[in-house]
Order: C-alpha cells, then sequence, then structure tokens
C-alpha cells in the first residue's frame, strides 16, 4: 500500500463528523464532485468500503474502526508540525550554557528561570566552568553559549557583553579579634591592614589582578587571608568578620541583601569594571540560540539596573 495521503484522512474525518458531502465539501472548500471522488480513491487505496451513500451517507463498520486511526493519526501530524514550528521559531529544543558563578550570581539564574516560564518547552541546560574552560568547550561544540567575565577572542566567536558594573569595597558589620575595622566609615584606603577575601588566580585571573589593582589605587598593596573561587565564598568570609573584600555591585548588593553581618562601605571610584560577557560560535543563525540568548542579555541588563 502507498503512503496514505494526509489530506484523504482528513476529508474523511470532516464528512465522519458531517455524514453529508455537501457540507463537508463547504468545510474543506473543495467541491462536492471533488471530495466524493478523493473519499473513493481512499477506500481504493484502504481496500474498504468507508460509506454508505444511500439512502443516506452513514459510516461502515470499517469506517466506525478507521475514523478512530484516522484521527489519532491526524492529531499526531499536528503535533509534529506544533513541534517543528515551536522548533524553527526558537520556542523548544535543548541549549547548553557553560557559565562562571559570577555571571550565574549576577542574573544568569534568573533569566534562564524567567524563560522557563516563557518558553516550557525549551531545556537551557547549564554547566559551571571557567571563563576558559566555557571558550574553550564552546569552540569544539560542547556548549552554545559561554557567559564569563571576558569577551571570547577569535574569529571564529562572537561576543556581547552583558554588564558593566562598578566594584564596592564590603565589610563585616562589626568589627572581630581577625579583622578589628578602624572605623565605622570605611573607605578602600582605610583597608591597608586589614585582612582581605580574593579570587584565586587560577579561579579567575581577571578578578584576582583586578582587586590588586584596586588596593593599588588606594595605595596599598593587600594582603590575603582568605582565597575562593567564588564571590559567594568571598564574601562569606566578609559576613564571618575573617576580612574585608571588594566585589562587583550586584552581587555584593544581593548578598547583603540576605547577610545581615554583610555591610557595603563604599563604590570604589575607579575605571576599573566588572564585565560579563555572552559568547556564542558565528558558524551561521539558530533560532533557538537567539531566543535564549536575547533572553539573558535582557534579564541581565534589567538585573544590572535594579
Amino acid at each position: 500500500m502507498r503512503d496514505i495521503d494526509l489530506r484523504r484522512l482528513r476529508y474523511f474525518t470532516v464528512l465522519a463528523e458531517t455524514l453529508h458531502f455537501g457540507r463537508a465539501a463547504e468545510l474543506l472548500h473543495i467541491s462536492q464532485p471533488g471530495l466524493s471522488a478523493e473519499i473513493r480513491r481512499l477506500e481504493t487505496q484502504l481496500g474498504v468500503t468507508l460509506f454508505t451513500r444511500s439512502p443516506r451517507t452513514a459510516l461502515t463498520p470499517a469506517g466506525e474502526t478507521l475514523l478512530t486511526e484516522a484521527e489519532a493519526v491526524l492529531a499526531g501530524a499536528d503535533r509534529f508540525a506544533s513541534v517543528a514550528g515551536a522548533l524553527s521559531s526558537g520556542q523548544a529544543g535543548v541549549v547548553s550554557i557553560g557559565s562562571t558563578a559570577s555571571v550565574l550570581e549576577d542574573g544568569l539564574l534568573e533569566a534562564v528561570a524567567t524563560l522557563a516560564q516563557e518558553a516550557p518547552d525549551l531545556c537551557v541546560l547549564l554547566e559551571e566552568m571557567s571563563s576558559a574552560e566555557s571558550t574553550a568547550a564552546l569552540r569544539t561544540g560542547g556548549i552554545d553559549l559561554a557567559c564569563g567575565n571576558a569577551a571570547a577572542d577569535g574569529p571564529d566567536v562572537t561576543s556581547t557583553r552583558l554588564s558593566s558594573t562598578p566594584f564596592v569595597l564590603v565589610r563585616p558589620a562589626a568589627p572581630s579579634a581577625a579583622c578589628p575595622l578602624p572605623r565605622a566609615s570605611l573607605t578602600l584606603s582605610d583597608c591597608a591592614d586589614l585582612p582581605f577575601s580574593v579570587f584565586r588566580r587560577s579561579a579567575s585571573p581577571r578578578f584576582h589582578d583586578t582587586v590588586r589593582a584596586l588596593c593599588a589605587e588606594a595605595g596599598f598593596e593587600p594582603r590575603f587571608t582568605h582565597r575562593s573561587r567564588t564571590w559567594r565564598s568571598a564574601l562569606d568570609a566578609v559576613a564571618a568578620g575573617l576580612c574585608v573584600s571588594v566585589a562587583p555591585e550586584p552581587i555584593a548588593r544581593a548578598h547583603a541583601a540576605r547577610e545581615s553581618n554583610l555591610i557595603i562601605a563604599e563604590v570604589v571610584a575607579s575605571e576599573h569594571r566588572a564585565e560579563s560577557w555572552i559568547s556564542r560560535r558565528a558558524d551561521g543563525p539558530s533560532v533557538l540560540i537567539d531566543r535564549v540568548e536575547a533572553a539573558i542579555t535582557s534579564g541581565i541588563r534589567d538585573v544590572a539596573r535594579l
């Protein structure tokens, strides 16, 4: 048997619903003789009679049995078309993202959560990586998007800056034996003799070097007593009363809102900024990746404006 024409199956189901060739032809926007001919062709192809024609149009027992199957086939075809349309419009599919912890904390998680509500058929896979790891995975096809604190270089990738925010000085709410704050109103230049929390350079050369540069601008070399791989652990050390630190403003404010023992002492006046970037392969358009990238870009920029 040749493949069944879905158009003829649809003619069959509409005629089965109306049991009237004239009304079915009107609903299907074809002529009544044309509909009758198509039903005859379908019956010949199937080798069964689907309808009796006189004294009135009615389904035969074979027609009754095959109607349920025809409706299931057409529903499956409709679902197939719907999923294909969702994929082509960026509403469904799977996109993998490699991201540094700092970008995850800087609004990426919120952006992905919002996207999940708007497009429940779209699956976003997140994997925490360093900037170097995510750029390498992007180039080899291991991930679709890379989010980090620097742009990925090279003609094979394109990068868009997501945010650029100042650093702030963060301190414990009260002095301690480990961190004897010299005064309540603290500036970075007052911190020359205080212990500091910093990123391990192996985890983020950019953030490590930026903390050193900010302290150098304030006139001192910081004394690092706590080295971390994430801003969360760096700020947890401050909240525990062990040290002070500088951190990107949005991350510090979010942490301070959750932790009463963490105080933002000042916004550090400097040209050094905390940046986040999103990168992708420059190997052709993808509606799905375009949608996810646009949602992340918009979401993180909205967080940065708060």
